[in-house]
């Protein structure tokens, strides 16, 4: 029989090689997210081979007997699996309240174009319009105005409203770019040893892609590269700074 592809031990290392010198505390926080990375990459396993049984005329009866679940269930849970962030929206409940309001301020920006779906671009300007917010403050040491950021990026300026319920932003449409960088934003939290999805997360998972949004801070001479690092010195002075509160 083949070997699971990730055994036990295996993630316990994963987990544990995410902070080296972390308590268990933080070994805690960052296994919770391992884990909800792992459930979002099981609900896409799944949903590949339910696409692959619909291409092979499987009912939806059919395959939800072999899901285990009912025809209803199955059905409701994968024909519109293209429309919310990821299964059930889950990802959402852990964003950060700056983090929805600029997905949400991102799905305005969207419609206001016409578009049919959020895209990347629609993201990165919504992830520094809060000047406060992590994402924002590291493109401003850089020298970089959220002005110039929103006319490199061409798609208008996104304007903030409440902080809307994770259930919320299950309604908008995500094109497939700006799904792959809510994904590469969870992976850099997780490569980071954050148990929150902030907008700095965001902004690093929109530039870790090739597409217009990256060369729209390619052209205004601002590197992925750069960002991250402007984003590890701001999260060191948050840090230093509520330790010396704390103290």
């Amino acid at each position: 029989m083949t070997p699971f592809p990730a055994p036990l031990d295996h993630l316990i290392s994963y987990v544990r090689s995410l902070r080296p010198d972390g308590g268990p505390l933080d070994h805690l926080s960052n296994a919770v997210v391992t884990a909800q990375e792992l459930s979002d990459q099981g609900d896409a396993l799944i949903g590949h081979f339910v696409d692959q049984a619909r291409g092979s005329g499987a009912s939806w009866s059919q395959i939800g007997t072999a899901m285990g679940v009912t025809k209803q269930a199955a059905q409701k849970r994968f024909t519109a699996r293209d429309e919310p962030l990821l299964p059930e929206g889950k990802a959402f409940s852990r964003f950060t309240p700056r983090a929805r309001i600029a997905v949400a301020a991102a799905g305005g920006l969207a419609s206001a174009g016409g578009e049919d779906a959020m895209e990347a671009t629609h993201l990165a300007a919504a992830a520094i319009m809060d000047p406060a917010g992590l994402a924002a403050r590291a493109t401003t040491r850089l020298d970089v105005t959220s002005r110039q950021v929103f006319d490199a990026l061409g798609v208008g300026t996104p304007t903030p409203g409440p902080d809307p319920d994770p259930t919320e932003l299950r309604g908008l449409r995500y094109g497939a770019e700006c799904r792959e960088a809510f994904k590469n934003a969870l992976k850099t939290a997780v490569r980071l040893g954050h148990n929150y999805i902030g907008t700095e997360h965001l902004l690093l998972g929109v530039l870790s892609l090739e597409g217009p949004a990256r060369q729209a801070f390619d052209r205004i001479g601002v590197q992925a590269d750069l960002i991250e690092s402007a984003i590890a010195v701001e999260i060191a002075e948050a840090t230093l700074q509520q330790r010396r509160q704390a103290g």
